[in-house]
């Protein structure tokens, strides 16, 4: 694998949080636009800042995207192209059609898609349902309970979500004067326009970020960048060739203790080229329980010191972020670092309980699936990108949401953006690739049912709707059909 092809794979990842701009990011700021609060080039400017912001804040949703939906081992960066071209493919169709179907489900559809095709057909290439260790607890991750239940609770919960808050704005309002209404919540939707684009760039700018992260991921654990060119050693991520060939040693049912001896070296090696961080303090953890078991005590206990180090190193460094002391925001983006050296043990002593596998597999098994924190150049860029496609071409979904659906004064505005940036700032915050598409178009419905039922377009609605249910499996149809192109020429086996 050339650093041309990784090259590839970025620029067509960028191309997607492009089109993605100007498909996503306008129904983040169709209300704002269609009540006329702000001109489209401010509510672009605006929606520019606060998604740089929401996507510096947090990462769930990106980790979950990188290591959370596919089997890793069927996926390689030309495997990731055809995924995002089965996204790219949808996203345009429904553009064109000013559709606003979720660029979310698109990539998600042709990751899925794509790793069925890499691995001849083998349904387990999905990860469908599995238990994690995230933010020191347990947590379901796989396409069923990040995409799928979050797919048909989030659009009941920003319908019902709408229609609540803005019965209740009638209530309070329904002796104030029209004047004061509009003067009052055309500023307040400012606000509630900004929550939204902050919502969106914590949710939904971090998918594209997760594809390019699980690239670099495949690209380093393969060995790809072993000699990789000084400029380019960005590029690199922490778990190396070395020390995923040394996690399999670790998986191995019955290794000899000499394996685990020379296995256990190897981690310590890599995670002394580490800064302190998840990756360090796994490998560390893992390190000293592969002593401990091939019977070098000492060298076992100098790993647990080395592991609790970093531990202590990585909390005090989350203590100093400004940002996680700041009042509501703070909670959402503030990590909880797992403590490894714990995770591992109780992992080891549950599965010496059951008996299903060795506890050693067990452990190495969490190491493996670790998530990698996505590199601050990733968000940015990413970011920017989303920006510039956002100013590029957004006004096709604009109209549909903000002027075609249901006719919208700023009161309705502030109802429906509240309720939708409230529902992707927590499923964010959770990891659940939420679409912000269902959130703000649900919100919207709920908003012009309160104001009457008769107020909403149900034939344009039928439309939106079936956009949304054929995405899944029209991206992973079209991703799937790449990937059997590519393998049939060749390129991928």
């Amino acid at each position: 694998m050339s650093l041309t092809i990784i090259l590839l794979v970025i620029f067509i990842a960028l191309a997607f949080e492009y089109i993605n701009g100007f498909h996503d990011t306008a129904n983040s700021i169709a209300t704002v636009v269609g009540t006329k609060v702000l001109t489209p080039r401010q509510a672009i400017i605006m929606a520019a800042t606060t998604n740089l912001i929401g996507a510096l804040a947090g990462h769930a949703v990106a980790k979950t995207v990188s290591s959370g939906l596919v089997d890793s081992q069927f996926i390689s960066p030309l495997v990731i192209v055809c995924a995002l071209l089965g996204g790219i493919v949808w996203n345009l169709l429904t553009w064109w059609l000013g559709l606003p179907s979720s660029s979310t489900h698109a990539l998600v559809g042709g990751l899925c898609g794509a790793a069925l095709a890499s691995s001849h057909g083998k349904w387990s290439a999905i990860i469908w349902s599995v238990t994690k260790i995230k933010d020191g607890k347990e947590v379901s991750e796989g396409v069923w309970h990040k995409v799928i239940v979050p797919m048909v609770t989030s659009p009941l919960i920003g319908l019902v979500g709408g229609f609540l808050i803005m019965g209740l704005l009638y209530f309070l309002l329904r002796n104030a004067r029209p004047r004061f209404v509009n003067r009052f919540f055309g500023k307040a939707q400012i606000v509630s326009a900004s929550y939204m684009g902050f919502a969106h760039g914590l949710a939904d700018a971090q998918k594209t970020m997760g594809v390019i992260t699980l690239a670099l991921v495949t690209a380093t654990a393969t060995g790809s960048f072993n000699h990789l060119p000084g400029a380019f050693s960005f590029l690199k991520m922490d778990k190396t060739q070395q020390a995923e060939e040394a996690i399999k040693v670790a998986m191995n049912a019955k290794p000899a203790s000499a394996d685990l001896g020379a296995a256990a070296t190897v981690l310590a090696g890599e995670s002394a080229k580490l800064k302190p961080g998840e990756f360090k303090e796994a490998f560390e953890a893992l390190s000293a329980a592969l002593y401990q078991e091939s019977g070098r005590v000492e060298d076992g206990a100098r790993m647990k010191a080395a592991a609790a180090a970093t531990h202590a190193a990585i909390l005090a460094k989350e203590d100093a972020r400004i940002l996680t002391k700041v009042p509501v925001l703070g909670k959402m983006v503030a990590a909880k670092p797992n403590d490894w050296l714990k995770v591992l043990d109780k992992e080891m002593k549950s599965a010496a309980k059951d008996g299903k596998k060795p506890p050693l597999v067990a452990a190495a098994s969490k190491v493996r699936d670790l998530a990698p924190d996505v590199p601050a150049w990733i968000k940015v860029v990413c970011a920017l990108t989303m920006a510039a496609g956002t100013a590029a071409g957004g006004w096709r979904i604009i109209k549909t949401l903000g002027h075609k659906m249901v006719k919208l004064q700023p009161v309705h505005g502030f109802a429906a953006e509240t309720t939708a940036a409230t529902l992707l700032a927590v499923t964010g915050n959770l990891g659940m690739t939420v679409s912000t598409t269902h959130s703000i178009t649900t919100s919207i419905m709920g908003v012009g049912c309160a104001k009457r039922f008769n107020a909403l377009k149900f034939s344009l609605i039928e439309r939106i709707i079936w956009a949304w249910i054929l995405t899944l499996p029209a991206a992973g149809i079209v991703a799937y059909v790449m990937v059997k192109i590519f393998q049939l020429c060749g390129w991928v086996p």
